[in-house]
């Protein structure tokens, strides 16, 4: 009985798999859903009478969609067996930036030089080497890339705003501020471009400006507490204190443990000539954060000693020890 149920096994397993039909090639080179497309892959692969061609084509179909579904490793072992039959420019471009999201930087470029070698007007290639270099720390290179992508595609979005970034990173304010404002007038501001031209300005010493794209994010996303913050060291440094400490009171309503939020509005109220407020602030900024050296040279600058510092011991708030 053992014997034949174990024949029985034997003959299902060596059954050839199903042949891929028709609708499965057409699943495996639609996006809509990414597991039905790697469902439709696979079968497709798992046929063996699938010519050549339509099998590389199946590999890099489920690649992508394993990309799109974050599982990295299983996209580059199907971009891979690509490689290792056909050298196809976008697949290297594509296998560069499964690296670059796995944070192999050094393999991401690799790929992606291979890429503009065979392939040299692949736009997509220089904007995602550009990213590589600059999480490298090869912010020159990376700026040479994104001019590159531009070239090619000048309403690549996402390359205005990747340039701005390094410009900024390069301490370039005007190359930064240009690349926003091309960025702006090729679509609607979002929160992330206002928020990134308010950081710009209030570099550049134009507190005013920075507090309008801090508002204009906040008008999108009104209790955005990183634009709220924003907008509140722009009117400090625009001299607006009690606005300022309006908005620092806001973050800390919504995010009461923000890293350094009580030291800038400490910095605020002193400032304003407010002492009481600002020691009680700067105290509650080293409550939450001992190594707060900002706010400790604060509290020195305002003439308050160490040994009377009230740093409140966990489990305990402000005015408990102010009692």
């Amino acid at each position: 009985m053992r014997l034949a149920l174990l024949i029985a096994a034997l003959g299902l397993l060596a059954q050839p798999a199903a042949a891929a039909t028709p609708q499965d090639v057409a699943d495996c080179g639609a996006f809509e859903h990414v597991d039905a497309t790697i469902a439709a892959c696979t079968r497709v692969l798992a046929d063996r009478s699938t010519p050549d061609k339509q099998r590389y084509s199946a590999l890099f179909n489920r690649g992508s969609a394993y990309e799109a579904k974050r599982d990295y490793e299983k996209a580059l072992a199907d971009y891979t067996a690509v490689l290792q039959v056909h050298r196809i420019g976008l697949v290297y471009a594509n296998r560069g930036l499964v690296y670059q999201r796995l944070r192999d930087y050094r393999h991401s470029i690799a790929d992606l030089d291979e890429a503009l070698r065979l392939k040299p007007d692949l736009e997509v290639a220089y904007k995602w080497r550009g990213v590589s270099r600059f999480n490298m720390g090869e912010h020159r290179r990376a700026l040479a890339d994104f001019d590159s992508a531009l070239w090619l595609d000048p309403g690549d979005q996402e390359v205005y705003w990747e340039r701005a970034r390094t410009h900024e990173i390069l301490g370039e304010t005007q190359a930064a501020f240009a690349d926003d404002t091309a960025l702006t007038k090729l679509k609607p501001a979002s929160v992330e471009d206002y928020m990134h031209r308010a950081t710009i300005f209030l570099k550049r010493g134009e507190p005013g400006r920075a507090a309008e794209d801090a508002s204009a994010a906040m008008r999108l996303e009104p209790y955005n507490v990183d634009a709220l913050t924003l907008r509140g060291d722009a009117l400090t440094a625009k001299g607006d204190f009690a606005h300022a400490i309006d908005d620092y009171s806001a973050v800390i309503y919504f995010a009461p443990y923000r890293t350094g939020i009580y030291r800038l509005r400490g910095i605020a109220y002193r400032k304003q000539g407010d002492r009481e407020h600002a020691v009680a602030d700067l105290q509650k900024a080293l409550e939450l954060n001992q190594g707060d050296d900002e706010a400790r040279a604060e509290l020195k600058a305002l003439g308050v000693k160490p040994a009377d510092w009230q740093i409140v011991p966990a489990g305990k708030g402000l005015l408990d020890v102010l009692k």
